[in-house]
């Protein structure tokens, strides 16, 4: 990859401090950004400075507490901006249990980056991250023009946003771009709560406890890792068709959960360690699962296998376990 794709760029990381969007930190300096804005309001379990401690010195990264619900402290930010990697979001564990909270960022806070473009006419590229909850379930692949019918508050607001960013390119041009992502996981993800079911299986593995499956544990996912994801972020930024465009974004990963239980005890669990079935979570999806030709087409392919990855996670976790 060029290393000089980013020169004279200034990049903005909504959500920079989180899981996927400290990824795109890293490659937004490591592809050689004259300046990286992480944009963060540190709050939710992936959030955190310790994702991106080891930038602090960098001369080239600012970090800038703040929420993108504000329009008065994001305005500045976005229109300082040659390219936006806009990954603030509020989860889907944060909906189920307040799901005011979730319309503040996911529809107004992605409002207010869409309507600062619009006014300043900026001629930035904003990759938008979305997700695969904006479908619902399906027993076939979901293609980008498929009807959307989520069935949960998060999949409503995320899709809401997109609509917004997709609209805005074709009204006002904007230079949008939406990705979804599909079960991400990966090093810095969280697995103390509710969200990345990777994490938290192998850290309950790691720490003698048996994994605990949601329902029957018969949902499919196709677990994508976090470097693919970030990867396919800047394949949408360096191919200028993709502009005004959706994309599924997934490996061809199909695990079911049980299957996901037993291949981490397997590997990290003690003799004769079962999972354990709970109650099944509300609004869960089977089968989020997306064709994923659309960004193949422009050559988007996975690079991380899903042992590899789980590995580099599992030593990730272990570290943070203190178990190394």
């Amino acid at each position: 990859m060029n290393k000089e794709l980013f020169k004279n760029k200034v990049v903005l990381v909504t959500g920079g401090a989180g899981f996927i969007g400290s990824h795109l930190v890293d490659k937004a300096l490591e592809l050689g950004a004259e300046k990286v804005v992480c944009y963060d309001n540190l709050i939710g379990t992936n959030n955190s400075l310790a994702n991106i401690a080891h930038r602090k010195s960098d001369p080239r990264f600012t970090f800038v507490k703040a929420d993108i619900k504000h329009y008065q402290e994001i305005k500045p930010w976005v229109e300082e901006s040659d390219i936006i990697f806009n990954e603030a979001a509020s989860k889907l564990v944060v909906s189920l249990k307040d799901p005011t909270i979730d319309v503040q960022t996911n529809v107004v806070g992605n409002f207010n980056v869409a309507e600062i473009l619009r006014k300043s006419e900026s001629d930035a590229r904003i990759i938008h991250a979305s997700t695969g909850s904006v479908f619902g379930s399906n027993d076939r692949p979901f293609e980008e023009t498929d009807p959307m019918n989520p069935s949960t508050v998060y999949g409503i607001s995320k899709l809401a946003a997109e609509k917004y960013f997709l609209l805005y390119h074709r009204l006002y041009g904007i230079k949008a771009t939406v990705l979804r992502y599909f079960h991400v996981f990966g090093p810095r993800q969280d697995f103390t709560g509710e969200a990345g079911v990777v994490g938290i299986f192998v850290s309950r593995v790691l720490k003698g406890l048996p994994p605990q499956v949601c329902g029957t544990g018969e949902a499919i996912r196709c677990f994508t890792f976090v470097n693919d994801a970030v990867d396919a972020n800047i394949l949408l930024y360096k191919n200028n068709s993709s502009i005004g465009q959706d994309y599924n974004v997934a490996s061809r990963n199909r695990v079911s959960v049980l299957q996901l239980a037993n291949e981490v005890i397997s590997k990290y669990g003690t003799p004769g360690m079962k999972p354990e079935f709970i109650a099944p979570r509300l609004g869960e999806n089977f089968k989020p699962i997306p064709s994923t030709k659309k960004i193949e087409n422009l050559g988007f392919k996975e690079s991380v296998t899903f042992n590899e990855g789980l590995e580099r996670t599992k030593q990730w976790i272990a570290v943070q376990l203190g178990h190394n």
